[in-house]
């Protein structure tokens, strides 16, 4: 039905005379009277009883006539939601994240979008890298976030921040107070990690430490970047993280960094190479601000 239709019908039921509807909406009277029947034979009742001196409202027309503003309004929100979600301020967004990356800027772009577009819904997903880039080919995530770099076609990589690899150690640990700690000087230390099979974080650690001469002797592998903490607060071992690590400890915990060259890890931002959701762009544009202002 032409919503032109409702508009002519809404004035008319308001006036109930011809002349001042057509008027009203700068048109003359004949074409208004043509719409209005085609409107009634649309709705396949008559709307109007007319005679010679007045125009009156039908049942029919007065029940029209109360839903006509619901239908006018009902059409205005699906137009300003359509334009919404041609700008991304409204729709859906499924995040994929792993436990050491929510970290500044991670957690504070969230909220900055939560706040600029409270229309989109979000869903965090915890997941490992490898299940990740799997859920965006499948299209279950739109966006992820893990460490390390990953080359692939079909997946766009973007760099959200860069920092150095510190050594997470117990307070009581003899090194704990240094101002740095050069890597070859943990060769004989026990290490806590994250699973070399899983995490890439871990491999290239673990690689760094090689380069440095030595293989680090890892006692545990740990899935959560908590359990990796505790386990170091209470000495069973040793660990290199991002320093972004510190935002994540509860106490007993020394962070040292490492001497030069200090290996560095960056944080990436990961999507589908062709996706054009305009959700997704408005949510990196946040997380690219965020983390500017961050560094």
């Amino acid at each position: 039905m032409d919503i032109r239709l409702l508009r002519y019908f809404a004035v008319l039921a308001d006036e109930l005379h011809f002349g001042r509807a057509a008027a009203r909406l700068h048109i003359s009277q004949p074409p208004l009277s043509q719409q209005i029947r085609i409107l009634e034979e649309e709705m396949g009742t008559a709307l109007f009883t007319r005679s010679q001196h007045r125009v009156e409202l039908t049942d029919a027309g007065k029940t029209l006539k109360e839903q006509v503003p619901l239908i006018f309004a009902q059409f205005e929100r699906a137009i300003d939601l359509t334009r919404c979600a041609g700008r991304g301020e409204v729709g859906s967004l499924e995040i994929g994240i792993i436990s050491s990356a929510m970290v500044e800027p991670i957690p504070r772009a969230l909220r900055v979008f939560a706040e600029k577009h409270p229309q989109v819904q979000w869903t965090l997903h915890e997941m490992t890298p490898a299940a990740q880039i799997l859920a965006l080919k499948e299209r279950r995530l739109d966006v992820c976030f893990f460490r390390v770099s990953h080359e692939d076609p079909e997946i766009r990589s973007e760099v959200v921040m860069r920092e150095s690899a510190v050594v997470a150690l117990p307070l009581g640990h003899t090194l704990a107070a240094r101002e740095e700690i050069a890597l070859r000087e943990l060769e004989a230390e026990r290490f806590v990690s994250f699973g070399l099979q899983q995490s890439q974080l871990a491999r290239f650690l673990q690689d760094c430490c090689v380069e440095a001469g030595f293989t680090p002797q890892i006692d545990q592998e740990v899935v959560e970047v908590h359990t990796l903490l505790c386990l170091v607060r209470e000495g069973l071992g040793v660990a290199l993280l991002p320093s972004s690590a510190r935002q994540l400890t509860t106490g007993g915990v020394a962070f040292v960094p490492l001497a030069a060259p200090r290996p560095e890890v960056s944080l990436h931002a990961r999507y589908r190479a062709e996706d054009p959701s305009p959700v997704l762009s408005l949510f990196l544009d946040t997380v690219r601000e965020v983390a500017a202002s961050t560094g």
